[in-house]
C-alpha cells in the first residue's frame, strides 16, 4: 500500500492562525487590572496589619500599666501627667529617656467613682511611620479598680 502525501494546505495571507492586536490589547488589559487589584489589597493588608499590630501592643502596654497601678496601695492610684513614650524597634511602647524624639505621650487620670473605687483611664497617642508616610493613632483604655482591703472588711 502506498500511501498518498498530501500537500499541506496553503492558508491564504489575511486567514492566517495567531493573535489579533486587538485580542492582545484585551488580554493585557484584563491581566492590567488583575494585576493592579492584587497589588491594591496586599499593600492595603500590609498597611492595616502594621496599625492593628501597634495597637495591640498599645493595649498591652496600657493593660501592664494599670496591673502595676492594681499592686499599688489603693491610696498611692493617682492621676499621672502627659509623658512621653516612645516605640521601639520591634514596635513596644517604652517610656521616653530624652524628650528629643518622643513618638507620643501617655496620659494617666484617676477619678474616684466611691470611697472604695477608682477610675483609671489611659490615654495614648503617638505618631509612627507606615509605609513611607507619618499616621496618627490614639487609643483610650479605661477600668475601675477597687480598695479591696475595705471590701474584705
Amino acid at each position: 500500500m502506498i500511501r498518498e502525501q498530501r500537500k499541506p494546505e496553503k492558508i491564504p495571507p489575511n486567514k492566517q492562525a495567531g493573535f489579533t492586536l486587538w485580542e492582545v490589547l484585551v488580554a493585557l488589559s484584563i491581566f492590567l487590572i488583575l494585576f493592579l487589584g492584587t497589588v491594591t489589597a496586599i499593600i492595603g493588608s500590609t498597611y492595616l496589619s502594621s496599625v492593628v499590630k501597634h495597637r495591640v501592643q498599645a493595649m498591652y502596654w496600657a493593660q501592664r500599666f494599670i496591673e502595676e497601678e492594681r499592686r499599688l496601695p489603693f491610696a498611692n492610684i493617682v492621676s499621672i501627667p502627659a509623658t512621653c513614650i516612645d516605640i521601639d524597634t520591634k514596635g513596644t511602647f517604652v517610656p521616653c529617656h530624652d524628650n528629643a524624639h518622643p513618638t507620643g505621650f501617655r496620659v494617666v487620670t484617676v477619678k474616684n467613682v466611691d470611697a472604695n473605687r477608682k477610675r483609671v483611664q489611659i490615654l495614648m497617642v503617638w505618631t509612627e511611620k507606615i509605609m513611607g508616610g507619618l499616621i496618627d493613632q490614639r487609643e483610650y483604655y479605661s477600668t475601675d479598680i477597687s480598695n479591696e482591703f475595705q471590701l474584705l472588711n
